[in-house]
């Protein structure tokens, strides 16, 4: 009995083991991006539920190179059987119940698609791009013949140009939206009868930098004759129900791809997905931490494989419910998902054999709240079911999209009960309450999930608002500054008046404020800090020293908006950082100066180059202390400030050097360019040099332990 017993318990485990469904396994792993590019885990969005094949569909012939797939409205499923030129029409359980292959045409003849790539569906037409036959095939919505839309005809068109449609969008007005793979120029746009009514989001022309550099040297009759660069093409295309075509591409030049995703534009000009208006104009929301591109290329560790740092090679998208959308990248094979924001919610999927993973897919569709991804290598559907975890995301923007802001909330804090890494999460939490008009709550979780754009939203409402309250006090505390500042600099230019009685030595507020005179009069200023000895090196410290504050204020105070991932100043990298160039700018114009009959000393050079750049600190200090009062619009405001203050120093550095050595304009150039050689060389000398002691310790320190061990 015992071992009966024994062996029915392990009978039974091994039928519990192998009933499970194999979307129980997932065989890759769901995460997302933070703002600097690293993978962070989440639970599973999406998991394998099934695959369906031609076997499954009990299909007579198999399906052979899929190409599309398109859901109904009504949940019906249409797969462009390619390589069997005919379109399977299947209920929503994939049971096929209808074929589209033959028909007869309008002119009673026998016709026939001819390799299909591309089909779309409305209420009333099923439309087939019938790519080899070079034309559009529509029949009626119960399979019945319509008509054919021939190749459009227009002056446009280049002599010999060819036709040849892959994908197709039809809008509420009847108009067809056609890819065309040949076709350069942008998305063709057809009225309803198919009469040409011209193109739609034309691509701009990639030109590597090798390719601009050699046009300068070619005439335009040898550009005309050998340039081959010509506008990217698309490869595929949806519209939404307002009528906005998206539109991808993988042609794209990879190195501006590449820099427009590290750069986070906003622009679509090297976007591999466009949202057009009936303008061509690309109205597709950037607001994330990175575009919606896919891959970020800065992005390492397991997750991403063999081709970490490689851009997205895009070739389809897919609009979900509740204002998600998907595309699919055919280089991972892996599916990134967005909410109506363009902002990441999840990445899943792997190039695999395994069940979920996938090797050549070439289209991607939502059937309800499933994803089908259709893999041309296998001829088969991968059916993905949407998690619990995927279900509170849909639900909290259905929540967010419907106003329900407080219902949304609860779901996002759900949310990140379940993943902490969800930055997005912590962006809804923010958008929900800034819409409820709590400013200073939402700007927590903005901060929380680094998004400095909403973060300064919040923040100018809030400034608005204590402006509002404080109308009358601004106006005053403006009014004392400038009288505060006016004043110092009448005491400065008193104090410096009196000191052109000559002295043999000066005191540090009389050199301090000397600089003072010398900012606003180089000439006159550096000339009388050289010869009357209006300035001393006591001042050019407290000077260096007051430079040095400042700018270890900068790196400290600036606001959240101007510095998101401030974690603080070492002050010893910041003197040396400051110390170094100082240093060597001086050890590098008083050696080439004493060779090139300078008149200034090296003490001389350091007093000057010191009183040079006090308008630096002058500025930083208070274009710091605006960064806490201004928002991220205004950011061009402090940077055009901070850049005056580097401009302003380089022109007194410039002159100030000129009139020390008592140079020429031409001559003082020649030395300032031989100085930035000098420091250069100096810097060379200094690695190399330190490159040969560690060799030294450590050649030393070697023979020391081989010596320790053997006594």
């Amino acid at each position: 009995m015992k071992k009966s017993f024994k062996v029915l318990l392990c009978v039974l485990t091994l039928i519990v083991a192998f009933s499970f469904s194999a979307s129980a396994i997932v065989p890759y792993a769901t995460f997302t991006y933070n703002i600097n590019g690293d993978t962070l885990e989440s639970p599973h969005a999406y998991v394998p539920d099934r695959v369906i094949d031609s076997a499954f569909m009990n299909l007579a012939v198999d399906m052979n190179d899929p190409k599309d797939l398109f859901v109904d409205a009504n949940g019906n499923i249409y797969i462009a059987d390619t390589k069997n030129n005919r379109i399977i029409v299947c209920d929503s359980q994939f049971k096929p119940f209808m074929f589209l292959d033959s028909f007869v045409n309008t002119e009673g003849v026998y016709d026939s698609l001819l390799a299909p790539s591309g089909v779309y569906v409305t209420e009333e037409f099923i439309y087939v791009a019938d790519t080899d036959n070079y034309r559009i095939v529509v029949f009626n919505i119960d399979g019945t013949f319509s008509r054919i839309i021939e190749e459009p005809k227009a002056d446009v068109f280049p002599e010999g140009h060819i036709y040849k449609p892959i994908a197709l969008a039809v809008d509420r007005a009847g108009r067809l939206y056609v890819v065309s793979s040949t076709t350069h120029y942008g998305i063709i746009t057809l009225y309803s009868d198919g009469t040409f009514m011209g193109f739609l989001g034309a691509q701009k022309s990639s030109l590597s930098a090798w390719d601009i550099f050699w046009r300068m040297f070619r005439t335009a009759e040898q550009i005309a004759r050998s340039e081959k660069v010509v506008p990217t093409e698309y490869n595929n295309i949806t519209i939404d129900k307002a009528g906005f075509v998206y539109a991808t591409t993988n042609s794209l030049d990879k190195g501006a791809m590449r820099t427009a995703i590290l750069g986070k534009s906003v622009e679509g000009t090297y976007a591999p997905v466009k949202m057009l208006n009936n303008e061509g104009t690309d109205v597709l929301n950037r607001t994330g931490f990175y575009p919606p591109s896919g891959e970020v290329p800065t992005a390492i560790g397991n997750m991403n494989g063999g081709t970490a740092g490689e851009v997205s090679s895009v070739t389809d998208v897919a609009l979900g419910p509740n204002g998600m959308w998907s595309l699919f990248d055919s280089l991972r094979q892996r599916i990134y998902t967005y909410d109506e924001q363009g902002k990441l919610l999840f990445i899943f999927g792997d190039n695999g054999t395994q069940i979920g993973q996938l090797q050549n897919c070439s289209s991607i569709v939502y059937h309800g709240t499933d994803l089908l991804a259709l893999d041309v290598a296998t001829d088969s559907i991968t059916v993905f079911k949407r998690t619990d975890y995927g279900d509170y995301i849909a639900t909290a923007l259905q929540n967010t999209i419907d106003r329900k802001y407080d219902t949304a909330i609860d779901y996002w804090k759900s949310l990140l009960q379940r993943n902490s890494n969800l930055d997005q999460a912590y962006v809804g939490i923010g958008d929900s309450l800034y819409r409820e008009y709590k400013y200073e709550e939402a700007m927590e979780y903005y901060e929380a999930s680094f998004d400095t754009a909403a973060y300064s939203d919040c923040f100018k409402q809030l400034r608005k608002q204590w402006i509002e309250k404080y109308i009358l006090i601004i106006p005053v505390v403006v009014i004392v500054v400038c009288f505060v500042v006016s004043k110092f600099f009448k005491y400065a230019n008193k104090v410096n008046k009196e000191g052109y009685k000559m002295k043999e030595k000066r005191s540090l507020k009389e050199a301090f404020l000397y600089g003072f005179h010398v900012i606003f009069h180089p000439f006159d200023g550096f000339w009388d800090l050289k010869h009357e000895k209006r300035g001393n090196m006591k001042g050019a410290l407290l000077i260096g020293a007051i430079t040095i504050a400042a700018f270890i204020y900068h790196g400290m105070g600036k606001s959240y908006i101007f510095a998101p991932n401030n974690m603080g100043v070492n002050i010893v990298a910041e003197i040396a950082g400051l110390l170094t160039p100082y240093l060597l700018w001086c050890i590098a114009n008083w050696c080439l100066t004493t060779l090139f009959d300078g008149e200034g000393s090296f003490k001389d050079i350091c007093i000057a180059t010191a009183y040079a750049v006090l308008p630096l600190p002058l500025i930083l200090i208070p274009a710091t202390m605006l960064t806490n009062i201004i928002v991220a619009e205004e950011a061009s405001l402090i940077t055009l400030l901070i850049n005056f203050g580097w401009i302003w120093t380089g022109f007194l550095l410039f002159f100030g050097m000129m009139v020390t050595h008592d140079y020429s304009l031409s001559k003082n150039v020649l030395t300032s360019l031989g100085t930035l050689v000098g420091m250069a060389f100096i810097m060379f000398v200094g690695v190399l040099f330190s490159g040969l002691l560690t060799k030294l310790f450590s050649f030393f320190y070697n023979i020391y332990v081989e010596l320790s061990y053997r006594i």
